[in-house]
């Protein structure tokens, strides 16, 4: 029983995939604003120069709606009932909510709820949240599809899952043991990742993460709910792009020999759009840690760690390798059948205009007489069958790999 606790709000969040027409949609609609800066990124105390040029290649959002119950309201209906839940203890009050787009083709709902005191008193509170949370993803997915700037219809935006951070309010004298005991009753599959220093706050992160502080506002509380944020929104991405890798994979057949050079430079370019929008993804997210103050680093290494989200980055990285390299050898071999036509084909002038000149010289010095006339004839068909022969003798030759190579293979 979570005991010592003054408060509970659980930040509710609701990463969301896009349709590229969406993510680069530069118009700016109704209510959205443009962000200019990293504030979800605990960055060092860097210049604004230096910020600036950082803006574009790191994980950040670009538009964003926030406020309070306001938010969640679409085209001046009333809140849906879904987004506003009730459990035995009461029902949850909306203290902000935020809908952002994000430079890495995702979106995000980040609603923020302040529970009922009754909850406090509960046995388990996690088992009283989480379900609520997860039966929110249909009405998330209407209101998202209906509030993002989606031009060609509603259906592109695709709701992922549903994660929670608990943010814990205790009394300023609560000794730090105790808070350590509600965090990991709050979060008992996790780590604690409480930055050095933090004398007013308790982190950890697990399936979801915690925070125990003695003020909502405290830096630990919002450092560990924005770096979470920002991890659910890198998740998001790395599951878009490889999906998009592997339905291009399931498009490469090797056995087919039906493949055209056109197909095969569609593919090309597609294949080459993704493989920059991906290293841009990686480059950036790779380049946060070494930007992060000492406090963000130590969350976002706990982050990373307990998600197993190096594996996930390794495996895009894999595929994205796989991709390439297989429609390098597809290019290549078809390449190399169009080379051995070409060569045919040249053979077969070459050996056509040899027979065409020897015919040309022997009926120039031909005499009106049948012998000879005959004798003409009969030396250009055993030329014909010569030249014949030689160029299917020389066709096997090129179209035959064994034979064109001089070395012969190694073990």
């Amino acid at each position: 029983m979570v005991k010592d606790v003054t408060s509970i709000r659980v930040v509710a969040y609701f990463p969301c995939q896009l349709s590229a027409e969406t993510g680069s949609r530069r118009a700016l609609p109704p209510r959205w604003t443009v962000t200019d800066g990293l504030a979800d990124l605990a960055l060092q105390p860097y210049g604004q120069r230096l910020l600036d040029e950082l803006l574009g290649s790191m994980p950040r959002p670009t538009m964003e709606i926030s406020g309070g119950p306001e938010i969640l309201r679409t085209a001046g209906e009333e809140v849906e009932a879904a987004l506003l839940p009730t459990t035995d203890a009461g029902a949850w009050q909306v203290v902000s909510a935020r809908v952002s787009l994000w430079n890495v083709d995702c979106g995000l709902l980040c609603i923020t709820y302040q529970l009922p005191d009754g909850i406090v008193s509960g046995d388990d509170v996690v088992a009283e949240v989480a379900p609520p949370v997860q039966r929110m993803l249909p009405a998330v997915t209407r209101f998202l599809r209906a509030t993002l700037p989606a031009p060609s219809g509603a259906d592109e935006v695709f709701v992922l899952w549903a994660n929670t951070t608990f943010a814990v309010r205790v009394d300023p004298d609560c000794d730090p043991a105790r808070r350590r005991a509600i965090a990991e009753e709050l979060t008992p599959d996790g780590v604690d990742c409480t930055p050095d220093g933090a004398r007013d706050g308790v982190l950890r992160v697990g399936s979801h993460t915690t925070a125990v502080v003695s003020d909502f506002g405290s830096r630990p509380a919002q450092l560990l709910s924005r770096l979470t944020g920002v991890h659910h929104v890198c998740w998001a991405a790395a599951l878009r792009y490889d999906a998009v890798l592997s339905a291009e994979l399931s498009q490469i057949d090797p056995g087919r020999a039906d493949v055209s050079m056109s197909a095969l430079e569609e593919q090309a370019k597609r294949i080459l759009t993704g493989y920059h929008r991906i290293r841009l993804f990686r480059l950036g997210y790779s380049s946060v840690e070494a930007h992060l103050d000492a406090a963000g680093g130590t969350v976002w290494n706990a982050l990373e760690q307990q998600w197993k989200f190096r594996l996930v980055l390794t495996t895009l990285d894999e595929r994205l390798d796989f991709v390439r390299t297989l429609h390098q050898q597809l290019v290549g071999r078809l390449q190399d059948r169009r080379s051995r036509l070409l060569n045919e084909l040249v053979l077969a002038f070459t050996f056509l205009n040899i027979f065409a000149i020897v015919l040309a010289a022997l009926t120039f010095v031909a005499l009106p007489s049948l012998d000879v006339g005959l004798l003409a004839s009969m030396i250009g068909v055993v030329m014909l069958l010569v030249n014949l022969s030689a160029y299917l003798a020389f066709r096997r030759r090129i179209n035959d790999p064994s034979r064109n190579s001089g070395v012969a293979p190694s073990g």
